[in-house]
């Protein structure tokens, strides 16, 4: 694809940089605005390639030459901002947007969480940070009259300043965003929308039914309806969704307004950030295993039990509270913010009698620890509460240099104890978020301390969420410890049971790898494979076509359905493999690069079958997420026949059923090479007889190393073209 030149040195962006640089510094400050750029780029690039005109770009004139609106759907125009949990995607987003209003996007839409603390959260960034910018508004501004609000308001602006609209995935908030949108005319100019946590409420959740039912009999699900008839309406757009989690975007059908069509991922975190290494590498001291019982035992009471004598409080969950008021004390000590805020995050179940009854244990133990300090309790209990802080003393003196004394941090601690109120933050509570105090705070909830919420200088979690059907996206979703805390990197903990840290732990992994992934040729985001640990799914099934999704299993073996066989598709390929392979000995086992793997199947092409795994590509991608992995080498055997000048292999109708070998060929490998791909390739003859084409040709098995990833894909291989 050709590059329009763009504009990356505005007011706006340049502005934005001058704070930016205050906060995070000149060399984080300015890869945010390369990452800005590069989506910008991408979008320039494709709204020039699929509208045509000079709308957008350095020379871009800001208005629509060639209208879309009332025609068929442009599919290719969705993009991916691939960030990590709690990695400033937000900015990144106002960077991208502040370089594309210099560039002729005029109208940009901004999609948030249906939660509006969120909502109004964004809204509030993107009004502060865009000095000099477009003039932002949110739904509440035009929910009241959205017609008149566009015709006052927004007409004014929307073809010269150009405007933002902030808006939540509520339903009726979208609607009103429609008749904004129509009533403004905002189809006459360039639209970049904006989807934050897009695989999470955007897309169509009844796309399995349609599939079992019939898309005539079900219905889209509304929220993907009404941001399809958005879509519409500002028809020459580009749609970018913004994740950390794209798994169920990765594995939309290929022709689906969903499936990213390029992707821009946010650049490596600095050392101030606190992600998955920190958290889940081999015997991490941040980490802490408690046991799965007591987890259950708190969701089994669901407020049944009255905590009373709460001196009963499992282990983890009171090591956890001691070690975040002991860190709470030191850092209230030795930090210049008097006013700083300190947070203790309890999330163990989505369910509120859970949260009401977890309140009431903590809040018990509070108020018992606090008598035991000042002296108000039995010396029994006083010397127990003393014990228990000490444990937690020492957990915190592996991380922390020159912890202050024990005694001290406890004697400050009786003054500053009483006010540790526990808050359950959940669709009961009023304010539905969190309303800090200077000094401790405790916050139990579930889904409304999830998904895009960021917790205020979080120190300690203790979490115990442990779904039946456990979903990559959702549980990575959870990790509301990674973030940007370096000063309270050395008391930061995280309490959770020995399963749930391998679940954790997997979900990174395969997250790292499929984050190479995408990194090493972004370009080609369809084909890149979603990494599964086995004992996880992806995402929901609801949002996925069960027909198009398959996987390639470790230790499964794998074959085309339908090779290429015809003397005019192979001869070329087949004569390229003779040169390749003649120093391999027959019925041989040699040890070989993954790239030469790669150069070998890419002679050996193949159509793609629907229901049967084998598509060239992905095997080739699949290949190399390996190498990401470190299986850098593979093995190779070359069966000739007995005599060497090929086999006899008849030809079969397509999909091809059965072996291309006798399972001995596959069993040895399995048994011997467990940990890397072996490719085993059948020379056959070709014979018309047999009913090949009288052309020889050769005949690929990969069998797949015995690994805890399994690769998934979209087997959907529609296209889509312009009228």
């Amino acid at each position: 694809m050709s590059k329009t030149p763009i504009k990356t040195d505005g007011y706006c962006i340049t502005q934005l940089l001058k704070r930016q640089k205050k906060k995070i510094g000149d060399e984080a400050a300015e890869k945010l605005k390369q990452t800005a750029v590069d989506v910008v780029q991408n979008c320039v690039d494709v709204y020039t390639q699929t509208f045509g005109g000079n709308d957008v770009g350095a020379s871009g004139l800001g208005k629509v030459s060639h209208s879309r609106k009332g025609k068929e759907f442009v599919n290719g125009t969705t993009g991916l901002i691939y960030g990590r949990v709690q990695s400033g995607k937000t900015i990144t987003t106002i960077a991208t947007l502040a370089i594309a209003q210099d560039n002729g996007f005029k109208c940009f839409i901004v999609l948030t969480s249906d939660n509006t603390w969120l909502g109004k959260q964004t809204a509030s960034r993107f009004n502060t940070e865009l000095k000099g910018g477009p003039v932002v508004f949110d739904w509440e501004q035009w929910n009241k009259d959205p017609k008149d609000f566009a015709e006052s308001k927004l007409s004014p602006y929307i073809e010269y300043t150009g405007v933002v609209l902030v808006s939540t995935k509520n339903v009726r908030h979208l609607d009103n965003l429609l008749q904004v949108l129509t009533s403004a005319k905002a189809s006459s100019v360039p639209t970049l929308i904006f989807d934050d946590e897009a695989d999470n409420a955007s897309l169509n959740t009844n796309e399995a039914k349609q599939f079992k039912k019939g898309k005539d009999s079900v219905e889209d699900s509304p929220t993907f309806d009404k941001i399809g008839k958005i879509r519409k309406e500002v028809a020459n757009h580009i749609y970018v969704q913004i994740t950390a989690t794209p798994q169920s975007l990765l594995l939309q059908n290929l022709e689906h307004p969903c499936k990213p069509t390029f992707c821009a991922a946010l650049p490596e975190p600095g050392n101030s950030y606190m992600g998955g290494d920190l958290f889940f590498a081999d015997n991490s001291p941040y980490s802490y295993v408690v046991s799965a019982e007591e987890v259950k035992e708190l969701k089994k009471q669901k407020g049944q039990i009255n905590p009373g004598n709460n001196w009963d409080i499992p282990k983890g969950l009171r090591l956890a509270l001691c070690c975040f008021f002991l860190a709470s004390i030191y850092k209230m000590q030795t930090e210049e913010d008097e006013d700083a805020k300190y947070s203790f995050l309890a999330h163990i179940c989505y369910k509120r009698d859970n949260h009401e009854h977890l309140e009431k244990v903590i809040s018990s133990f509070v108020i018992d620890l606090d008598k035991a300090l000042r002296g108000q309790a039995s010396p029994t209990k006083e010397k127990e509460a003393r014990k228990w802080l000490s444990e937690a003393y020492q957990e915190l003196e592996k991380t922390v240099q020159n912890l202050s004394p024990i005694d001290e941090l406890l004697e400050h601690l009786k003054h500053e104890l009483r006010s540790a109120i526990p808050k359950v933050i959940n669709a009961n509570n009023p304010d539905k978020e969190p309303n800090y105090n200077p000094g401790m705070n405790i916050l139990i909830g579930g889904n409304r301390l999830g998904r895009g919420v960021t917790i205020e200088g979080l120190m300690v979690t203790y979490y115990g969420r442990e779904a039946k059907q456990k979903m990559m996206d959702t549980v990575h979703q959870h990790a509301r410890m990674y973030g940007y805390r370096q000063n309270l990197k050395d008391v930061t903990r995280l309490f959770l049971s020995e399963s749930i840290l391998k679940d954790f732990r997997t979900i990174h992994e395969a997250d790292e790898g499929m984050r190479q992934a995408i990194g090493d040729d972004p370009s080609q985001i369809k084909l890149k494979p979603v990494w599964v640990g086995r004992p996880l799914k992806p995402t929901r099934s609801n949002v996925l076509n069960p027909a198009a999704i398959n996987a390639f299993t470790p230790g499964s073996e794998i074959k085309p359905a339908d090779p290429l066989w015809k003397k005019p598709e192979i001869k070329q390929h087949t004569e390229a493999l003779d040169q390749l392979l003649a120093q391999y000995k027959n019925q041989e086992y040699s040890k070989v690069d993954i790239d030469f793997i790669i150069q070998l199947l890419q002679h050996m092409p193949s159509r793609s079958c629907e229901g049967h795994p084998w598509e060239d590509k992905r095997v080739q991608e699949a290949l190399q997420a390996m190498k990401i992995e470190g299986i850098e080498k593979g093995i190779l055997n070359i069966n000739r026949g007995q005599k060497g000048d090929g086999l006899g292999l008849s030809n079969k109708p397509r999909p091809w059923r059965g072996s291309f070998g006798q399972s001995e060929l596959f069993s040895k490998p399995k048994k011997e090479y467990p940990d890397v791909p072996t490719l085993v390739v059948m020379y056959e003859k070709g014979e018309k007889k047999k009913g090949w084409d009288e052309q020889p040709l050769y005949l690929p098995t990969l069998i797949l190393p015995k690994h805890k990833f399994v690769f998934m894909f979209n087997y959907s291989e529609k296209t889509q073209k312009l009228e």
